[in-house]
């Protein structure tokens, strides 16, 4: 056995060229979650002034120079792992192996945090729907049954049964991607197709109802008691006074959860299709996401009027999806549109599954972490991979079903995600400099600007969780910390116990992994 085969696990990675460029766009799509991004995350922090649809043609500018980096590093280097191995390859083994790893933690309690916090979709359907059709038995299931945590804290029946419901759906994304992982890629796939099309047809009943907007909206104002004021006319869509550092204030909320999230695609790079899908698959589902994004925070304001916007977001049960529920009047078309809010969390956790266990596969192929995580059954599936972030998921689900304030805590983790892709920006400047490719550079100069700025924002503003009133976040800063931690003790002590067996794991970031 020649040295170099003894560099990584095998000479071949065993994954199966089967994804499509649809596939790899619906991947991407589901990275940068538009449909959650419309619920409650962001529009309920506007401030006077800001504009949440130019913030969201902002960001989409913003994420450019970050497009740029990973189309260009995609295409020269399109393996499984993807900005994993560029950082690992450009700037050093261990600083990548550590914030892949802390990616990787981060991003498992975020995807339990998604399936845990999916009732708030589904209590918010049950409520919105059950007032407009008078119907007790929604109503009642909303109140006592699957509650919204964010609202009320769940007693421990209803908590388990949150959890029970969460983990059925992360089993059965697993087991489908487990026995075969064309699979896995469908269902990403067909759910993204339903959930694109459920927020399309979202944008159209609210256009049709603009003439009745507020009369139809006055149920869902007075049933749950909402302190706000329907003005007599339309009001204008633009605040009477544009404050850019109001608007530019949204910008980490877009960033928490839409434009910088596309590393999907890459990461599944080495199974693509055809070099079309190696380039395209990322900019498509940019694209996309930004016309989905700014054009629904547009109609709103368009039809609801800038105003009376500002003065009904902060209450969280107004929104983009709140409201097309309501004006749809139709039962049917009401449960079509509420099953679309539901069905892009379970979209989330689909590619979820599947970019996690591919990033597993990296770090072991590597040697980094356990060589039996980067084995792959009969029908191309990195079964242990998926087995493991089955466990850590479950586990990591018994956090807000015990613990709404520490699970809500968890979302300030998000600074790792802006720190990670600061440091992708900067191996696209190592890669741009390296190959005297100016275009690359300069991309990777913007672009690690852009996130150092988020990773402040992150670290100092207490809406974004890592940071309070008094100072750090513990639970936060504990769990930030630690991930860093397990990342360097996963590194070093596999540095150690391959060492020890006559190999030398540094090795294999002087090499580019073979597909």
């Amino acid at each position: 056995m020649s040295n170099k085969n003894r560099i990584f696990v095998r000479e071949t990675s065993g994954l199966i060229k089967n994804v499509s460029l649809w596939d790899a766009v619906a991947l991407n799509i589901g990275n940068m979650s538009a449909g959650v991004a419309l619920f409650e995350s962001i529009s309920p922090y506007v401030q006077q002034g800001g504009v949440l649809w130019l913030a969201s043609l902002i960001g989409f500018i913003f994420a450019i120079p970050q497009l740029l980096i990973y189309v260009f590093l995609t295409e020269k280097i399109p393996r499984t792992g993807g900005d994993y191995v560029w950082i690992s390859r450009s700037l050093n083994g261990g600083l990548g192996s550590i914030m892949a790893l802390a990616l990787m933690i981060e991003s498992t309690a975020y995807f339990a945090l998604v399936a845990f916090f999916t009732s708030s979709a589904i209590n918010t359907a049950l409520t919105v729907i059950g007032e407009y059709q008078h119907s007790p038995i929604l109503l009642n299931i909303a109140n006592n049954v699957i509650v919204d945590p964010y609202v009320v804290t769940p007693t421990l029946q209803q908590s388990l049964i949150i959890y029970g419901i969460s983990a059925l759906v992360f089993v059965v994304i697993i087991l489908l991607n487990i026995f075969r992982a064309k699979w896995g890629y469908r269902v990403v796939s067909v759910l993204g197709i339903f959930s694109i099309a459920t927020l399309i047809l979202a944008m159209i009943v609210l256009a049709l109802n603009s003439s009745d907007f507020y009369s139809k909206l006055s149920t869902l104002i007075t049933a749950n008691n909402l302190n706000i004021t329907i003005p007599s006319s339309r009001g204008s869509f633009l605040p009477s006074s544009l404050s850019w550092s109001a608007t530019l204030f949204l910008l980490p909320f877009f960033a928490l959860y839409t434009y910088p999230w596309m590393q999907a695609g890459p990461a599944v790079a080495a199974e693509f299709r055809g070099r079309k899908t190696v380039k395209w698959n990322l900019p498509i589902a940019l694209i996309i996401t930004g016309i989905l994004v700014t054009l629904a925070f547009l109609e709103m304001d368009l039809i609801g009027g800038y105003n009376f916007n500002l003065e009904a977001y902060p209450t969280f049960l107004y929104n983009f999806w709140t409201a097309a529920i309501a004006v749809a009047s139709n039962p049917i078309l009401q449960w079509i549109i509420a099953l679309g809010l539901i069905v892009w969390n379970i979209y989330i956790l689909a590619y979820g599954v599947i970019v996690f266990a591919r990033y597993v596969f990296a770090l072991s192929f590597d040697r980094v972490l356990p060589t039996k995580f980067s084995e792959v059954n009969k029908h191309g599936s990195p079964v242990y991979a998926h087995v493991f972030d089955l466990s850590l998921t479950l586990l990591l689900l018994l956090v807000p079903a015990f613990s709404i304030g520490a699970a809500i805590s968890l979302y300030g983790a998000t600074i790792l995600g802006s720190l990670y892709f600061l440091v992708v920006s900067i191996a696209g400047i190592a890669f741009g400099t390296k190959d005297r490719n100016y275009v690359l550079s300069i991309a990777g100069i913007i672009s690690a600007a852009y996130f150092a700025y988020l990773t402040y924002v992150a670290a100092t503003n207490p809406d974004f969780g890592f940071m309070t009133s008094s100072g750090p976040n513990l639970i936060t800063t504990i769990f930030v910390v630690g991930t860093f931690i397990a990342g360097a003790l996963a590194y070093i002590i596999s540095k150690i116990v391959h060492k020890r067996k006559g190999i030398d794991i540094d090795l294999a970031f002087k090499e580019i992994p073979p597909e």
